[in-house]
């Protein structure tokens, strides 16, 4: 699904309304599968956002555990963990229509 997501959190610190709204929205392609992920040694949901060629790389990190944590007429958020230099932190994806 091709939304404009914007992260909700840093390194697991949460962004206030006015910090979200300065975040570059990135136009990309939404897709969440279920998949054996390494980092968690199990079967999860994983969200990705692909903005290019299959193998570009993705601009934001992989979302583990990913699900539905809200939705609306606008848009929707998931929510789960993210992996950055092997730590793991607590995010949310705001993605919303153009």
């Amino acid at each position: 699904m091709h939304v404009l997501v914007t992260p909700m959190r840093i390194r697991g610190v949460a962004l206030d309304t006015k910090a979200r709204g300065r975040y570059p929205a990135i136009r990309g392609n939404v897709m969440v599968n279920s998949a054996v992920s390494s980092d968690l040694g199990r079967s999860t949901n994983i969200a990705r956002v692909q903005v290019g060629l299959p193998l570009d790389p993705d601009p934001l990190p992989q979302l583990l555990d990913a699900t539905l944590a809200g939705m609306a007429v606008t848009g929707f958020v998931l929510s789960g963990i993210e992996y950055i230099d092997g730590c793991a932190y607590a995010q949310s994806w705001w993605c919303r229509l153009e």
